[in-house]
């Protein structure tokens, strides 16, 4: 599984030059990115090392990751 966000996240950044601030999962692909940790690391510690917000809603077919302008003001 990050692997494949980590591509992801590669193909996002080539296009737009910037990289993505959201990651989108439905729960079991959060449940498969936490097996690609160690079982000591919280689910927020996870997302610190990512880099991005996740955004878990159950509609999701595969992960992607996107850009909000938001949460790139709010973290200024």
């Amino acid at each position: 599984m990050l692997d494949f966000i980590y591509r992801l996240t590669r193909n996002f950044e080539k296009v737009h030059s910037f990289k993505p601030n959201l990651l989108h999962l439905n729960q079991q692909h959060c449940e498969h990115l936490k097996l690609s940790f160690s079982p000591d690391l919280s689910l927020q510690q996870i997302i610190n090392i990512l880099g991005m917000e996740v955004i878990i809603d159950q509609d999701v077919i595969h992960p992607k990751v996107s850009w909000s302008h938001f949460l790139s003001s709010a973290a200024s």
